[in-house]
């Protein structure tokens, strides 16, 4: 299926890259400083990747007599990724260059009741992005950000949707002879987690991921924190079931939305549906500030991350009734001076988990000796 061969890259190769991805149009001397490589290492590493067409160098103005200065930056369109998400509602492929531009997407929602089901429809998605991709680009890894729980060290998945015909199926080998390609897989809160490392203030947080059902995922020290078999920080397992459980569903019967689409803001929805849904948002407010007082009690984090494709309004105003209890405050005699501060609560706003799922991939493609 693939459209040409990954290229070959050495360490420095992907060292050189990596540095021009988070700051474009450095010249040499930076990029020789900046990795703590010689001038001649940094043009082995620099030349074949110019005359690939994975670099652009471009010739910046004299400021003065001598010669103009060149720089260097990563060519859009060219090295890319493949990400997939696999929710009970819906599957989406797409395909972003390493610097995070959308080349192509294709979607299919449908209400899933097999395993079989969604890996034809996974399968037919593939196919119409591999059809759509420039030919220019070239593939150089995929991840699969996916909906459950993940068994024998990451290779395959307990899904919500048929748990047993899934728990059957090695996701990672399958795409990977599929495709050709190394292939990353991760459940939707480390995904989450992964994709906030290089962004977030903050080096040990939580991510607690609000979908159809309920994900996390934990840093430390800014390292993904994986666990035996890849699931640690799953703290969806401390929220109770039943229909206070604020998964996605109980969000939108709140507001009285059949879905997030069309979705007019919380201001504009009648009085009455105001009502009822901010009683609801105090109540899983609190909820969700209990159960991360309780994993703040077991992981120690500076901050957590409430992430969910649910509207932006929606979710700030949820993370604005989210209080957590820091450790010590409930001890008599403990004054605000003699407890650590609570941790931090963020609203993000994820509308396109295949997206993350391709820049877990390309940073799998840049450090392939990092920890997953």
């Amino acid at each position: 299926m693939l459209m040409q061969t990954p290229p070959a890259m050495t360490d420095n190769q992907r060292a050189v890259l990596g540095a021009l991805l988070a700051l474009p149009d450095q010249q040499r001397l930076e990029l020789s400083m900046g990795l703590g490589l010689s001038a001649q290492t940094i043009m082995r590493a620099v030349l074949p990747l110019i005359d690939n067409g994975v670099l652009l160098e471009r010739t910046e103005p004299a400021a003065g007599r001598g010669k103009p200065a060149r720089s260097l930056r990563f060519a859009p369109g060219t090295l890319a990724t493949l990400g997939i998400s696999i929710a009970s509602d819906h599957i989406r492929v797409s395909c972003c260059d390493l610097a995070g531009a959308e080349l192509f997407t294709a979607k299919r929602a449908s209400d899933y009741q097999t395993a079989a089901a969604q890996l034809a429809d996974l399968d037919a998605l593939i196919a119409a992005v591999m059809a759509g991709l420039p030919d220019s680009a070239v593939l150089v890894g995929a991840g699969v950000s996916v909906q459950g729980y993940l068994l024998d060290g990451g290779k395959r998945i307990m899904a919500r949707v048929d748990p047993a015909g899934w728990a059957a199926v090695d996701l990672a080998a399958r795409l990977g002879d599929q495709l050709g390609l190394p292939v990353r897989l991760m459940n939707d809160g480390k995904t989450l987690a992964t994709s906030l490392i290089r962004t977030a203030p903050e080096t040990d947080f939580l991510c607690l991921h609000l979908g159809t059902g309920i994900g996390g995922g934990l840093v430390s020290n800014g390292n993904l924190v994986g666990g035996v078999n890849g699931n640690a920080g799953e703290i969806g397992q401390f929220f109770p079931q039943g229909p206070d459980r604020p998964v996605e569903q109980a969000f939108q019967r709140a507001a009285a939305v059949p879905d997030w689409s069309g979705w007019p803001g919380i201001t504009a929805l009648p009085a009455a549906d105001q009502k009822r849904l901010a009683a609801w948002l105090d109540r899983a407010g609190a909820m969700i500030g209990d159960v991360l007082a309780q994993a703040l009690a077991l992981l120690d984090f500076q901050a957590a991350y409430i992430c969910s494709r649910m509207p932006a309004d929606l979710l700030q105003a949820l993370v604005g009734r989210i209080d957590v209890m820091p450790l010590g405050q409930d001890l008599a005699g403990a004054g605000p001076d003699q407890t650590n501060p609570p941790p931090a609560v963020h609203a993000c706003h994820v509308p396109n988990h295949a997206n993350l799922a391709c820049r877990m991939a390309a940073e799998a493609f840049l450090s392939p000796t990092a920890p997953c």
